[in-house]
């Protein structure tokens, strides 16, 4: 056991002091990469002190806070290597189990990063990614459940740390898989205040917030930093909100390797270097440092004139120049409702768009901006209502013949679709459908008509236009993350459409990326192509002068027991909650910048309560453990495996009947909770009748088939012993909890816990996939691909959710470690899984039918051995 081991106590104390951290000449480079995405950084941060990384995007931010939480490289491999002598002092490369390289070392209070797991506490870039488990408070237990918490104070930091970042009206039992992409993001931060780590580690934790969002993001930071004086470092490119919390300011840029000064080779022969470093007035005011150049947003009290946001565009917004308004809309909303799943969130939606006009969705997380622009896009059905395209949007399939599905995107074909209204995802990955740059946007002209020349000459002018063209024969997935959001607008854009709709356009952007894509925006509306953006990001609507569209989600109701809780963690830290008649009444900017603000309420996130699933039908089988309930399904099957007559049969599934009915079900809700069973078993009788083995009397023969005596006789065994075996077998595992089953997998029967969580975890993945197998689908619809024949489509979109499985499954093995996971500790559980009187009797009950059933059979000598 090391000296780490020793250290930590049961309730996980140890863990929460403040974390020192020491970087020595580290880098890391990526498996298969021939260059290191960080190199010889030395870095010192106390105990305590509250940090503020800067730097360019892809300078390696996230790469570093990954290192320190000890999840990327073999940190251990390295010191050991060190400390033996064998490098002569200099920072040795060691190559981890994944093929990467570290150089150097981290120590986390003179540890190597990693060796104490729950010390380090990090929210990734990618929320959705973060969340393990099916229930909202399963996720935010995970971390601290990792540290040997007991599970009354697990609850309580459950409690709290869901209060501090804002999802206090979601019940615990919420499906992750019903949540909005912000509300995943604070779920992230909640996960990782419940740890209470020594040193909070912070990848750009607002970026897909709303302002309310971000404020209470920021306050329940704070509130953990003042109460238990954690070290922090922050990586955000928007840090004006949390300045008042910052020491210190580390911006980093690249310099030469020693000895390698004059040699070529970009960034191969560069290190990480400190830029600059110390406090915010003294970095922030230092202006022989180019923060423009670097990307870096200069916070609010520090800001110059050439810091400041400005109007972009000087055509005047839509009301502002009667000139303006004339001509049609291009698109337009008649009563319309929005919602998933034939559920409205918001209803009698009119509204109008034209040509040479942004118009922005702003609103708070979950409020249903992309419903409605999916909706607008024609990538969703309206609940109610209609889209309506103009003629001229419409146009017609011959000169004098209009179009023959009408002014509904909805009901276009997909290359149809594709010409005329494109979607940009907010993930980029969503939307890949070839294996080179070129190719990709190539798609969108050969599917809507251009010859290979038009397309290719199409494509390379909108790569030169998107500094897009050095990359042309390059893997779209290769690309950085604002080199895929260029890469995806430029392949909207190569089908020439009259309406572009972009969600989240400037998410993660540093400043000088920013900037380039306001400028292309304002660029496609001077170019005459109606603009919607979905958008946090009120620097953009002021700059590009847009018009507001403002989904307001109505009063909460219904509010969960948690509210007192909350509302004096909000105390705390000095925040009020804004309800949606303040936002109403008060426009982004305060009204100054955005004028044309139109509110659209829609229903509050809190009145859409999900109840608690059941896991059965019976309240008896819903009380038995998981883990009794799959084992009592296999007590029941195995047995009448061993025979194969039909009174063993006839009577198990008399007695199993007459149980079900006992135990609340009813015959109807039998059939419709098994149905897969009565579908397969009369298929099965009549393959045994035609083909089975023959004896005794026959009864019909043609060619092949034999109806004897004896087929009728397996047939009609066979068909009863498969409704005996599947119908108790679904019927008591249906509506399991995964989490319930796991943690009873892992309490009760005692299996490794890697294995339980981990395929626990896969199991999530999937809900995910299934997700991005939808997202996929509608993302090829967008871009002309959806009309193609079933079994050629399936192909290529099986392999982008393939690429996309293997991203998301690396990522949820690092948030897994990075809450904890697999550590040295042993793991409390925030759930009981507990085992009764009552289980043991369930067990009796189903190993009593097989063997009631066999006796008979025995007795009545009707018993027939499987295989005789």
């Amino acid at each position: 056991m090391t000296q780490a081991d020793s250290a930590q106590p049961r309730d996980g104390s140890d863990l929460t002091r403040p974390a020192g951290l020491d970087l020595d000449h580290w880098g890391y480079r990526h498996a298969y990469r021939s260059h290191f995405a960080v190199r010889d950084l030395s870095l010192s941060i106390p105990a305590g002190q509250r940090v503020l990384l800067l730097g360019a995007s892809g300078i390696g931010k996230s790469t570093i806070l990954e290192g320190i939480a000890g999840i990327l490289g073999d940190q251990e491999g390295a010191l050991r290597v060190q400390n033996a002598g064998a490098s002569g002092g200099q920072p040795v490369e060691v190559e981890d189990a994944d093929g990467g390289v570290t150089r150097g070392r981290i120590l986390v209070d003179g540890q190597p990063a990693g060796v104490v797991g729950g010390r380090v506490g990090l929210v990734l870039q990618d929320p959705d990614a973060q969340a393990i488990f099916q229930r909202l408070g399963d996720n935010v237990a995970f971390g601290p459940e990792n540290m040997a918490v007991p599970r009354e104070e697990i609850w309580r930091r459950v409690e709290e740390s869901l209060c501090a970042v804002g999802l206090q009206d979601l019940q615990l039992t919420r499906s992750t898989m019903h949540i909005s992409g912000g509300q995943m993001q604070r779920l992230a931060l909640a996960g990782a205040l419940a740890m209470e780590p020594g040193l909070l580690l912070l990848d750009e934790p607002t970026a897909n917030l709303d302002p309310d969002g971000v404020h209470q993001i920021v306050g329940a930071v704070r509130q953990v930093l003042d109460r238990r004086h954690s070290t922090m470092i922050l990586v955000e490119h928007r840090a004006q909100p949390w300045m008042e919390m910052i020491d210190r300011v580390i911006v980093l840029g690249l310099g030469p390797v020693e000895g390698q000064e004059g040699r070529a080779g970009g960034d191969g022969f560069r290190r990480t270097i400190v830029m600059a470093d110390g406090t915010p007035e003294q970095v922030f005011s230092d202006r022989s440092l180019d923060l423009a150049a670097l990307g870096i947003w200069v916070p609010d009290p520090y800001k110059g004139p050439a810091d400041q946001v400005d109007r972009i565009s000087s055509r005047p917004r839509l009301g502002e120049d009667p000139r303006s308004t004339s001509g049609d809309p291009i698109l337009e909303t008649v009563d319309l409702a929005v919602g998933r799943d034939g559920r409205a969130i918001a209803s009698g939606i009119n509204l109008a768009f034209h040509t040479g006009e942004v118009t922005a969705l702003v609103g708070a997380n979950g409020a249903g901006k992309s419903t409605l622009s999916m909706t607008l896009a024609g990538l969703m059905e309206p609940v109610s209502g209609r889209v309506v395209a103009s003629a001229e949007l419409v146009g017609g399939d011959g000169p004098d013949q209009p179009m023959a599905d009408g002014s509904a995107p909805s009901a276009w074909k997909s290359t149809d679709l594709a010409s005329r209204i494109s979607y940009v995802f907010q993930n980029p990955e969503h939307q890949f459908a070839r294996g080179s740059v070129l190719e990709e946007v190539m798609v969108a002209p050969l599917r809507t008509g251009a010859t290979e020349e038009e397309a290719r000459e199409r494509a390379r002018s909108l790569l030169k236009r998107f500094n897009l063209n050095q990359y042309a024969s390059a893997n779209p997935y290769t690309l950085s993350g604002g080199e895929k959001r260029r890469l995806t607008v430029a392949a909207a854009l190569a089908a020439a459409p009259r309406v572009l709709i972009l969600d989240e356009p400037t998410f993660g952007q540093d400043r000088v990326t920013w900037t380039s894509m306001a400028q292309l925006i304002d660029s496609l509306r001077a170019d005459g192509i109606c603009i919607i953006v979905v958008t946090h990001d009120m620097d953009l609507v002021k700059a590009l002068g847009a018009r507001v569209v403002r989904l307001v989600p109505g009063e909460s109701v219904g509010r969960s027991s948690r509210a007192t809780v909350c509302a004096s963690a909000r105390r705390e830290v000095g925040q009020t909650p804004v309800t949606a008649a303040a936002q109403a009444k008060t426009a982004p900017e305060g009204g100054r910048d955005v004028p044309d603000t139109v509110v659209l309420p829609v229903a509050a996130m809190n009145q859409r309560d999900e109840p608690p699933r059941m896991s059965s039908r019976s309240a008896y089988i819903a009380s038995i453990n998981p883990a009794f309930r799959l084992l009592g399904a296999f007590l029941t099957a195995l047995p009448l495996l061993i025979s194969l007559d039909w009174v063993s049969a006839t009577v198990a599934l008399g007695l199993e009947l007459i149980l079900l009915m006992a135990a609340g079900f009813t015959p109807w809700r039998i059939v419709r909770s098994a149905w897969p069973i009565f579908l397969g078993a009369p298929g099965s009788a009549l393959a045994i009748i035609l083909y089975g083995k023959a004896g005794g009397a026959t009864y019909w023969t043609w060619g092949m088939i034999h109806v004897t005596q004896r087929s009728v006789d397996l047939a009609l065994a066979t068909a009863l012993r498969i409704l005996a075996i599947g119908i108790p077998a679904i019927i008591t595992v249906l509506g399991i909890d995964a989490t319930d089953l796991a943690d009873a997998f892992s309490q009760v029967l005692h299996l490794p816990e890697r294995f339980v969580y981990g395929g626990l975890a896969g199991l999530r993945l999937f809900s995910v996939l299934r997700d991005d197998w939808t997202a996929l689908a509608a993302s090829r619809r967008s871009r002309g691909l959806g009309d193609e024949n079933r079994f050629k489509a399936f192909f290529p979109q099986a392999f982008a959710l393939l690429v996309l499985s293997i991203r998301r499954s690396t990522t949820l093995a690092t948030a897994m470690e990075a809450r904890g996971f697999g550590g040295r500790v042993e793991r409390t559980h925030a759930r009981i899984s507990k085992v009764s009187l009552r289980d043991w009797c369930y067990l009796s009950i189903c190993l009593a039918v097989p063997v009631v059933a066999l006796t008979v059979a025995g007795l009545t000598g009707a018993i027939s051995y499987f295989g005789n």
